[in-house]
């Protein structure tokens, strides 16, 4: 249960970073083609590409996109963890702790301007050439 907590926490990090990326990139829209722009960007989002991208901008950004990156990261550690190792253990207080933190890192980040959250749109979003 505390595991599956875990995975959760991390989820609703991963999933709050795709939809503001699809709302930043594609715009809110009920037209079908927009409706699949949005889905399209939304899933655009790769775990480990996004975390590599974050880490590398690491101190060139927003102080709240800073501490959603840092969350994130160790969340997704916690998450492959909790999910991929059959001997890890969690304290509850520990994952209270992880859990709270990860909606403290949301809600900074959701609770900043689109012009902010847009360049870590297009940071995890599209790779470098």
């Amino acid at each position: 249960m505390l595991k599956r907590a875990i995975s959760t926490a991390y989820y609703a990090m991963f999933h709050a970073l795709c939809s503001s990326n699809a709302s930043l990139v594609a715009g809110q829209s009920t037209d079908a083609q927009s409706r699949e722009a949005w889905t399209r960007t939304y899933r655009g989002l790769d775990h480990g590409p996004a975390r590599e991208r974050m880490a590398r901008a690491s101190g060139q950004m927003d102080p709240a996109v800073q501490q959603f990156a840092t969350v994130f990261a160790l969340l997704q550690q916690q998450r492959q963890r909790a999910d991929y190792d059959p001997h890890s253990r969690f304290l509850r207080n520990q994952v209270v702790n992880l859990i709270q933190i990860a909606e403290a890192a949301t809600q900074g980040l959701m609770n900043t301007a689109p012009a902010v959250r847009r360049p870590l749109a297009t940071l995890v979003l599209l790779r470098d050439r």
